[in-house]
């Protein structure tokens, strides 16, 4: 879609629909916080902070991983926000500083305003997928070669798939090439995610700040393998795929850490520690098996690997599940 111009003003139709979506993801937050005993003015303060830290983190996090790239354009690229780049876990990062410091400004707990902030963030992410289009992004791989019986990437060969070349299973990118739309699914997870949190029980403060990044950072590294557009790498690794690891280890330290002192025993950490690392190791030979770089894997075609992937995407959750439930109880109303 082309660019609104209004005199000096230029309204980017992308643009326009995070805006809109961030205004009702805060507009949710406030019905949230209501219902959780947040102070008045909490969301105010959240939402002027969160905005501009927001922006700054995703576009910081974005030349980070161009650096390269960066410094051929130029250090002004950085203040450009035009221009397009941005990391969506740089953004999540923003929204973490920005909860920090309103917590600190209206003196009431942190994870207060991390759960209100939960259900919204998803809620986000989802509209965010929604609208990659509008920017060409969001595609996966062609259609036509994925199903090619000479290319032999699945073990299902199909001649002739123009059948899937319609919304929602394909979209044409920019270049005129039917591709799976990979961001339709991705937006689905994302809207699970909302809906599993805003049904969620009442637990210990906190709870669902955690699983919303558990969840979204488990299955980010099957649907970021998937895109073939303008993916983020530092050499041959997905940069997203990496965040989601420390992701999850970080919310598996806290959520030990937060366990009672008679369940804090150090067999509990390791042991879901140890099923964290079998599942990286499954998606990284997964990853490289999608390469043909393993001799032993090479009979395994595109779709198994992406099962066993999604597999192992799966075992990530139930691998800190039981900690997060253990400390984060169900309360009573």
């Amino acid at each position: 879609m082309e660019a609104l111009h209004l005199g000096p003003v230029t309204l980017y139709p992308y643009g326009l629909v995070m805006a809109a979506s961030a205004a009702a993801a805060l507009a949710l937050m406030a019905w949230q916080g209501k219902k959780q005993g947040l102070k008045a003015g909490t969301v105010s303060w959240f939402a002027v902070l969160s905005i501009p830290l927001a922006l700054l983190c995703a576009r910081i996090g974005y030349c980070l991983v161009m650096l390269d790239w960066l410094l051929d354009q130029g250090p002004d690229f950085l203040w450009q926000f035009s221009r397009g780049g941005y990391m969506l876990y740089g953004a999540m990062l923003g929204g973490i500083l920005a909860g920090v410091f309103t917590a600190k400004i209206t003196r009431q707990p942190l994870s207060g305003i991390f759960d209100a902030a939960a259900a919204p963030t998803a809620l986000m992410i989802a509209v965010c997928r929604m609208a990659e289009p509008l920017v060409n992004l969001g595609y996966g791989y062609d259609i036509e070669e994925w199903f090619d019986p000479f290319e032999e990437k699945c073990l299902v060969a199909w001649e002739d798939p123009s059948m899937l070349f319609r919304f929602p299973l394909g979209e044409q990118n920019y270049y005129g090439v039917w591709c799976f739309a990979v961001y339709l699914p991705e937006a689905l997870t994302a809207l699970i995610i909302f809906f599993i949190l805003l049904c969620m029980k009442k637990r210990r403060p906190g709870g669902k700040a955690l699983l919303m990044i558990l969840l979204y950072a488990a299955m980010q590294p099957f649907w970021e393998s998937m895109r073939q557009d303008a993916v983020l790498k530092w050499g041959f690794v997905r940069a997203n795929q990496l965040f989601s690891a420390f992701a999850m280890l970080a919310v598996l330290i806290i959520c030990w850490r937060m366990l009672p002192d008679q369940l804090r025993k150090p067999a509990v950490f390791w042991k879901s520690f140890g099923f964290l690392l079998l599942c990286s190791g499954l998606v990284i030979a997964m990853e490289f098996a999608l390469e043909q770089k393993i001799g032993f894997l090479t009979w395994m075609r595109m779709d198994v690997c992406y099962l066993v992937m999604a597999i192992a995407c799966l075992g990530f959750i139930f691998s800190v599940l039981p900690v997060w439930k253990k400390a984060f109880p169900r309360l009573k109303n």
